[in-house]
């Protein structure tokens, strides 16, 4: 036995900014440089992606990526600076929280659950 949770952020007026989902949204956009295969890889289609990350930079206040189209270079999505900080603490916020779980888990339950 062991313990499972979900964890999210939310807006003080308790909209629904960001979870699982919309990390790996983040995550993808990071390693990928496309919003279009960071979409893809997140189960998003593109539009929904979009809208995902406009919603949450338009909660949070700042941008948390930036696109830029064709050219010599090409184009593609790439996080801002900020982006990459509110990602980098999202998932230190997770970690913490997954450990605090796992501790607790494991003061109530002792031996990985196996009381019965």
């Amino acid at each position: 036995m062991r313990p499972r949770g979900k964890f999210w952020l939310e807006s003080e007026d308790g909209r629904y900014l960001m979870g699982p989902r919309t990390l790996r949204l983040l995550r993808a956009i990071e390693e990928t440089g496309s919003l279009k295969a960071a979409a893809r890889a997140a189960g998003f289609s593109y539009r929904a992606a979009w809208a995902r990350l406009r919603e949450v930079e338009s909660a949070l206040g700042f941008p948390l990526a930036v696109s830029q189209s064709g050219g010599e270079g090409g184009g593609g999505t790439r996080l801002t600076e900020r982006g990459r900080d509110f990602l980098a603490r999202y998932q230190r916020f997770l970690e913490a929280a997954e450990a605090g779980v796992k501790r607790a888990f494991e003061e109530a339950f002792g031996d990985n659950g196996r009381h019965g």
